[in-house]
């Protein structure tokens, strides 16, 4: 017999229940599956603080699907103000291709990014002894020991930015987000400043949200008109005077302002000639006055001319 100070931690494991809380009793919730103690000799699972997760201890197996060439492993989470769990994690591997004995699998997120981590198997000898089949357990059935469990605080690593094909960064340290031309920034609640670029806001955390403008996201929002800004209903009243009246053409979001008092007697076109043969008159118009203005000096001189011959 070997001398259990000469085990390795892993080969001391499959003696126990360990990653399963000691003292429970690892039965599905029909009682014709029971988690062979040397089945499971390890566990790692880490999962990003801030998803209303509070408790380490509220993780379990919760579901596990034997057959003959495959094993899946799930792993729930059950918080205290509630009766039932959902899956978090979960691994799924091919007994085809290699023996499960010593075999370690992926833990991964089950419809999540932040959760990862690894199951390490022992023996399956025990587990050919089950039946094969789908197996729910409860929460107090088979508890994954809270030394198995790692929070982690979702960061991020550095910031990108990219406008037109082009990527400029990495930024690291303290990064400012500024507002600039059409773009302005709102800060909301969110319960994770990762988790919230997957999912709604909702209890904690802080995301910040990039758009044109606050509440239509419009890019073309008008803001002001002639300098003037719209009431707190957002409206802004024309007010039509004398000969002028507004009309408004809600199919094509325009007001037409007419002048009810004077009518254009031609149009532009008509005018543009007309403006032309003007223009051409005004030197043989100049050259007039310039004329008159001599003949009126020589009617001046002559004028005085003969009042002094008498």
């Amino acid at each position: 017999m070997q001398d259990p100070r000469n085990l390795s931690w892993n080969q001391f494991n499959q003696a126990r229940k360990f990653p399963l809380l000691f003292g429970c009793s690892a039965t599905s919730r029909d009682g014709h599956f029971t988690i062979p103690d040397d089945l499971l000799t390890g566990l790692y699972l880490s999962y990003g603080l801030g998803h209303g997760m509070t408790d380490p201890g509220g993780f379990y197996i919760g579901e596990i699907v034997w057959w003959q060439t495959g094993l899946s492993l799930s792993v729930y989470y059950k918080p205290v103000d509630r009766e039932e769990g959902t899956k978090v994690a979960e691994t799924t591997i091919d007994l085809q291709a290699s023996p499960l004995d010593d075999r370690t699998a992926a833990l991964l997120g089950f419809n999540s990014r932040f959760f990862y981590g690894s199951v390490l198997f022992g023996r399956s000898s025990g587990l050919e002894k089950q039946p094969a089949g789908e197996w729910f357990f409860d929460p107090t059935a088979a508890p994954l020991d809270p030394f198995c469990i790692r929070p982690t605080v979702s960061e991020i690593s550095a910031l990108y930015v990219q406008s037109g094909g082009r990527t400029s960064g990495p930024f690291y340290g303290d990064v400012t987000l500024a507002a600039g031309d059409r773009i302005t920034l709102a800060v909301r609640s969110a319960d994770s400043l990762l988790h919230c670029l997957d999912d709604p806001p909702s209890g904690g955390g802080t995301e910040i949200v990039i758009g044109a403008d606050p509440g239509t996201g419009d890019t073309n929002a008008v803001r002001t008109l002639n300098g003037v800004e719209p009431d707190e209903s957002g409206n802004i009243t024309l007010i039509g005077r004398s000969c002028l009246t507004i009309t408004g053409q809600p199919g094509n979001a325009t007001l037409v302002l007419d002048d009810i008092c004077a009518e254009p007697c031609c149009t532009c076109q008509e005018l543009e000639p007309i403006q032309a043969k003007i223009m051409e008159l005004v030197p043989s118009i100049l050259a007039l006055e310039s004329h008159t203005r001599t003949l009126a000096l020589q009617a001046e001189f002559l004028s005085q001319s003969s009042a002094s011959l008498q």
